[in-house]
């Protein structure tokens, strides 16, 4: 009787591992994958811009808009303004572990034009700064988590800076454009909606230094005054963009 238990258990034993080899075997999960940033994008932009603009007259008591109510030197305009900005960015990075090595060129059109009325001649003279092109070139350094990614950006910024001085009795007008450079900081975020395309939020500050122009005062009657006009502008801009990038992965 003890021989038959120990056989029929003995079967037993012998009979599970034969079922358990038989049974589904439960597939391991896939490693997830992790985004990666690497390739040339190519995108648009659009926002919010201000700009810091200042003006002041450097010529000799001769010139036609001097006044000698302040001291020479110090016939200064501020021409602040904030509008809308817009414009298109293209650039490349790569990935290297969690950071992300880039560089970018963008330019960018804004509506920064103010115009004021002297507070040295208010009867009679108005000035108008603006500025409404901005490139910047900038190398970028990020760190990504998966799908998203923050970064600080700096290089080179340079812009056409604008201004007007108008003696509207009188019929004179000076007005040059400068081309001024200097250079941006900034920084931003990005989320990757898809595999190609994502979206983003940028801030750059833009320094435009000082730049000196010296032109004619031009008459609406034709030719132009005896004694020309030179000006400092002094400039600087802000931005805030939400940006779209599309993303060609070729590295």
């Amino acid at each position: 009787m003890k021989s038959l238990i120990l056989g029929a258990l003995l079967g037993s034993l012998a009979f599970f591992p034969a079922l358990a080899a038989d049974m589904p075997v439960k597939a391991r999960p896939l490693a997830p994958v992790v985004y990666n940033w690497s390739g040339i994008y190519a995108g648009a932009n659009v926002g919010v811009a201000w700009d810091h603009l200042r003006a002041v007259d450097q010529t000799a008591p001769s010139g036609g808009f001097f006044t000698d109510l302040v001291p020479a030197g110090t016939e200064g305009f501020d021409l602040n303004k904030a509008g809308i900005a817009g414009g298109l960015q293209l650039g490349a990075q790569t990935q290297w572990s969690g950071f992300v090595f880039g560089l970018e060129a963008t330019y960018s059109l804004m509506d920064l034009n103010k115009t004021i009325t002297s507070p040295y001649f208010p009867a009679s003279d108005t000035e108008t700064g603006k500025i409404q092109h901005l490139v910047t070139g900038v190398a970028r350094v990020g760190y990504a988590f998966d799908r998203m990614m923050v970064y600080a950006k700096g290089g080179y910024a340079g812009a056409e800076v604008g201004f007007k001085a108008r003696d509207n009795v009188a019929g004179v007008t000076y007005e040059r454009n400068l081309w001024q450079n200097g250079f941006a900081l900034g920084a931003g975020f990005e989320y990757a909606l898809t595999n190609s395309v994502t979206l983003g939020v940028d801030y750059t500050h833009v320094d435009l230094g000082t730049g000196t122009s010296t032109g004619p005062n031009v008459l609406d009657a034709g030719g132009v005054g005896v004694n020309p006009e030179t000006y400092d502008t002094k400039a600087k801009i802000d931005l805030i963009t939400a940006r779209i990038n599309y993303r060609f992965s070729i590295f």
